[in-house]
């Protein structure tokens, strides 16, 4: 079986500058703002990038000599919420590969925790829904700090609403909500297969589950089928993500 219970894919930290940039587009200065859009798209390609290689923290110095005063602040405070979110999504991804989630649904896995009443597979499930929950409710906290220290800014009252809006709008259009929810209906998919798995015979052929009677079958292969076209939602949205740096770009 294929690995499809690893929880994938990091959607692109989100881009503040464009939104930014359209309200602010009618301010004297333009020069400035339009290194301050160059600066974060340029420094969110390298964010993402290095964030694709989650076994590894993201080394990406927020800093820029192209920017000063209120725009550097803003920049520096920008960039530094993109890696944080960039670091707590690979970190939830590494506590899934710890415990062996990606492994979930590996048939030789499973035949071997059978013997022992699947007390691998239950605290493996148990562990994976304390994560997500975790993940989760962090994510929530962060994206409200986020907000309450760019309403706290030391920088124009004009730029600090222009900010707070754009961080506002960009939180409510983030594909990363929309990845996590697929990545949700996974986990509850996992539920589902799993107590077909402990409460039907089956045996290990082939590398396939072959099930003694035909209802668990089908409810088995529907739900496995259900799970593959999920993966494929979170593999289109990532390639969205991808489109719209490189756009911006």
């Amino acid at each position: 079986m294929p690995r499809i219970f690893l929880i994938l894919g990091l959607a692109t930290c989100t881009i503040f500058g464009w939104l930014f940039y359209q309200y602010s587009v009618q301010q004297n200065d333009l020069s400035q703002l339009k290194d301050y859009q160059t600066v974060l798209y340029e420094k969110a390609e390298l964010i993402y990038e290095q964030a694709q290689d989650w076994s590894k923290p993201i080394d990406v110095n927020v800093s820029d000599n192209r920017l000063q005063g209120d725009y550097k602040v803003m920049a520096d405070f920008v960039l530094s919420q993109m890696i944080q979110n960039a670091e707590a999504r690979n970190e939830y991804l590494r506590t899934l590969k710890a415990i062996h989630w990606d492994e979930f649904l590996n048939i030789d896995r499973l035949d071997q925790d059978r013997k022992q009443k699947f007390v691998e597979t239950e605290q493996m499930l148990k562990q994976a829904h304390l994560l997500t929950a975790q993940y989760q409710q962090q994510t929530q906290q962060r994206e409200e700090d986020s907000l309450t220290r760019a309403k706290h800014l030391s920088i124009k009252a004009n730029l600090r609403h222009q900010l707070t809006d754009s961080l506002r709008e960009s939180r409510d259009s983030d594909k990363t909500h929309a990845l996590f929810a697929l990545e949700l209906q996974v986990l509850n998919k996992a539920d589902a297969l799993f107590e077909i798995l402990k409460n039907n015979k089956w045996q290990k052929k082939n590398k396939t589950f072959m099930f003694y009677e035909d209802q668990p079958l089908k409810e088995f292969n529907a739900l496995y089928q259900e799970v593959l076209q999920l993966n494929a939602e979170m593999e289109k949205i990532k390639k969205q993500n991808r489109n719209a740096v490189e756009q911006k770009l």
